[in-house]
């Protein structure tokens, strides 16, 4: 039971003292037709609640931000009883539809069932619980209220958009690999490209003995200049860098930023690890991952909860890693912290590059024009929608 309509049981008292005083048959007669009222509401709400069902639906277990969500709600009254008056929240979240939430005003016949639809735009990637739903019902003389909640193991990932990467150039620090290099250095003497003529000056390693030997003369080969890298992606969730009233924007746009970064080094098999501290320490390998999609399953549950400066787990992860990487930082500030760190960083021989996400709406200290010249400086616009990178210090 939720609530109780006090004034019936007053008027029952009432009623009960004049009888009392007064006797009659008639002041008895009216107390045993109110009491028999108060019984028979009673009975009947905890029969419709013992009868009520509930049925969820949704198109998608998996969507991206931006996507058109189809869902549904069914309730059925399978009692012998009507529900006059029936308040139903879908308890939808104001941060996945944009809109604050509104009661479903219905009433029910026995038997009866109602459909309540809902279409929406998701628009921030996080994962939500749709199987909360809650009912409020009255008997049909309104004495009774009674609260029924569904909870259900329904929930909606939402992923951040992918944009494409333009002039993201990745130092490589590893021969033999994917990504394809102009310098000699990373010739790879185990994939041959084509072959041709030896000329003066060529190194005797390249000569292919066996095409030379079948066509009499010397034929040297043309070797794939290949090599690796590897990415560390940092995303910055220190809460205190989070403020204003765009604070789900500039998440939204971090966790872009992220996801497009690491689609690009799938896309050209590079190696990625994702560091980020927001409750709970975060550090994904692609060995660990494997795929896309469990480094986006990760991304929808971050949140900009961290209580620890990027600075800090920069500085502590570089401890494990060889000299050469390239660390690349997403932060919606760019603090002295950070760029001090960098800088000794630098100096051990890490490749860095800074994304910043800007708020044009929002004034700037241009701290930007402190970071050296030889870290990679990126400027990501808010409310830019075409591609990530805009501009890129090592293009």
């Amino acid at each position: 039971m939720f609530r109780v309509n006090i004034s019936a049981f007053l008027i029952l008292g009432a009623v009960f003292i004049s009888a009392l005083l007064i006797g009659g048959t008639f002041f008895y007669g009216v107390f045993f037709f109110i009491l028999f009222l108060l019984m028979l509401s009673n009975y009947m709400g905890k029969k419709v609640y013992k009868s009520m069902e509930c049925l969820v639906w949704k198109v998608s277990d998996k969507v991206v931000t931006g996507a058109y969500v189809d869902y549904s709600a069914e309730i059925y009254n399978s009692s012998m009883f009507p529900i006059p008056y029936m308040e139903v929240y879908l308890n939808m979240p104001e941060r996945l539809t944009g809109e604050k939430d509104e009661f479903n005003v219905r009433s029910l016949s026995p038997g009866g069932k109602i459909k309540l639809p809902k279409s929406f735009t998701c628009q921030h990637k996080g994962i939500y619980d749709l199987g909360s739903i809650e009912v409020i019902y009255s008997d049909p003389f309104f004495i009774f209220s009674w609260k029924k909640q569904f909870k259900y193991d329904i929930s909606l990932i939402v992923y951040p958009r992918i944009y494409p990467i333009e002039n993201m150039s990745i130092p490589a620090n590893q021969l033999f690999g994917t990504i394809s290099k102009k310098s000699n250095a990373f010739e790879d003497f185990t994939s041959v490209k084509d072959i041709r003529k030896y000329n003066i000056g060529d190194s005797f390693k390249k000569i292919h003995w066996k095409v030379s030997a079948h066509k009499g003369d010397l034929y040297v080969k043309n070797l794939d200049m290949n090599a690796s890298t590897h990415m560390h992606l940092f995303l910055d969730l220190y809460e205190s860098k989070y403020i204003g009233n765009r604070r789900e924007d500039i998440e939204e746009r971090a966790a872009e930023c992220a996801a497009s970064l690491i689609n690009f080094a799938m896309s050209k098999g590079i190696g990625i690890n994702l560091y980020a501290a927001a409750k709970e320490y975060i550090n994904l390998s692609h060995k660990e991952a494997g795929t896309l999609e469990t480094y986006f399953d990760v991304l929808a549950s971050l949140n900009p909860k961290g209580t620890i400066d990027i600075s800090q787990i920069i500085y502590k992860e570089a401890q494990k890693l060889n000299s050469g990487v390239t660390i690349i930082i997403i932060t919606p500030k760019v603090d002295t912290n950070l760029i001090s760190t960098a800088s000794q960083m630098k100096l051990k021989g890490f490749e860095f590059i800074i994304l910043e996400i800007k708020d044009e709406s929002m004034s700037s200290d241009e701290i930007e024009r402190y970071i050296p010249a030889d870290i990679g400086y990126i400027a990501i616009p808010l409310d830019g929608k075409d591609n990530i990178i805009v501009r890129d210090k090592y293009a």
